[in-house]
């Protein structure tokens, strides 16, 4: 949190804008974690004005991402999807390395509306895009949110597989989930602990944590 308030001062004084616009971003993340929500709205809102005056696209692709994922750890899904999917148009044209975490984004919270079909197409758009240039933090994503369309189609084991080769992706990269990724696998956590029978759950823990990341999502593709 130091950093990123040290890093808007710099920013304020010397620019450049789009370090500041994602400084914002970034801290009104991390506050809305810590259950300031309205401190993180401000923070996403100078960012937006910002963007606005300025015309930084990329920016407005962040900051919806950063809004995206408020609304998903808040549940309030709908707005979610809306401010991912306006993100995607944008960084389809000029941020292309962003889009598999994008796609991801989106897919949990359509995932968790029930629009499995279409969550499942952009799993699938995202994790051909990390096998072709690997993303270590977005395939955890992107697993975790196979596992919640394997959890809404009611294939409890697969869904905690899948769910362990995230948690393993992650600890191997060093990247803790936050904020709404920590949601979404808490959701996919509770519903496999308490629907499938111990022995189970263990059996596809144990073969979940055993795959590499791009095994992972080659076995959710199939």
């Amino acid at each position: 949190m130091d950093r990123y308030e040290r890093a808007i001062a710099a920013a304020r004084e010397d620019g450049p804008l789009w370090i500041l616009c994602a400084a914002l971003v970034e801290l009104g993340g991390v506050v809305a974690v810590k259950g300031d929500e309205r401190r993180a709205v401000a923070l996403h809102a100078e960012s937006a004005a910002i963007i606005r005056r300025t015309g930084l696209r990329r920016g407005i692709a962040y900051a919806s991402n950063g809004l995206g994922a408020i609304a998903r750890a808040g549940g309030d899904l709908e707005r979610a999807r809306q401010l991912h999917q306006e993100a995607l148009e944008i960084v389809r044209e000029v941020l292309g390395w962003s889009v598999p975490y994008t796609l991801a984004q989106l897919a949990c919270a359509e995932a968790r509306l029930g629009a499995l079909d279409d969550a499942e197409a952009h799993l699938r758009e995202a994790s051909g895009l990390v096998l072709h240039a690997p993303q270590p933090a977005t395939a955890a994503l992107v697993l975790v949110g196979h596992a919640l369309v394997a959890l809404g189609r009611g294939r409890l084991e697969r869904a905690a597989l899948l769910l362990a080769a995230a948690d393993a992706a992650r600890e191997r990269a060093g990247v803790v989930p936050l904020g709404a990724e920590q949601v979404e696998a808490d959701l996919v956590r509770r519903a496999v602990e308490d629907r499938l029978a111990p022995a189970a759950l263990r059996a596809a823990q144990a073969a979940g944590r055993g795959l590499s990341p791009d095994d992972a999502l080659r076995l959710a593709l199939g």
